[in-house]
């Protein structure tokens, strides 16, 4: 019976760490996230958005710098979400993987009782050469261009996936 709780415990505990992000050195853009509070996602206050949109734009500094682990990250971000969504009864939708050269994003829709919310979520590179992850949500539905114009205009990351305005 005492084994049987050990490998019970175990799992749990494992299952615990898989939820949480690869990111165990997140920091908010304020200061350093203590390792206490590295379950909850942090969220900074919201970037400058369009003022004829409702475009709202969260991030998290992150430490990592290789593109696989960002991926994880990202991966790690969204999975919570669906966790969440699921065991609300919320439908949701995940829609394509963009990757750019500074950044790169995912589109996910989340049919919530107050209507629909269009997010694309992602991480993106900053003119200082860190990361951050980013959560870009609006009432009405997001489009590449307009993700990619808000990400360079927010992060100033203008490298080669600069998108050029029409």
């Amino acid at each position: 019976m005492k084994k049987l709780s050990i490998i019970f415990i175990a799992g749990l505990f494992t299952l615990a760490l898989y939820l949480n992000p690869v990111s165990a050195e997140a920091e908010v853009s304020s200061g350093t996230v203590p390792e206490a509070e590295m379950t909850v996602p942090a969220v900074t206050t919201a970037a400058p958005a369009k003022e004829k949109s409702d475009v709202n734009l969260t991030y998290v500094n992150l430490e990592e710098k290789e593109r696989w682990i960002l991926d994880e990250v990202l991966s790690d971000y969204v999975s919570e979400d669906v966790v969440e969504l699921t065991d609300r009864g919320i439908r949701y939708s995940i829609g394509d993987w963009i990757d750019r050269d500074t950044h790169t994003y995912l589109f996910f829709t989340k049919e919530l009782p107050e209507g629909t919310v269009y997010t694309a979520a992602g991480y993106a590179q900053t003119t200082n050469g860190s990361y951050v992850y980013f959560e870009l949500s609006s009432s009405e539905k997001l489009s590449e261009q307009q993700v990619d114009l808000e990400i360079v205009k927010a992060f100033g990351n203008s490298g080669a996936s600069e998108i050029q305005a029409c």
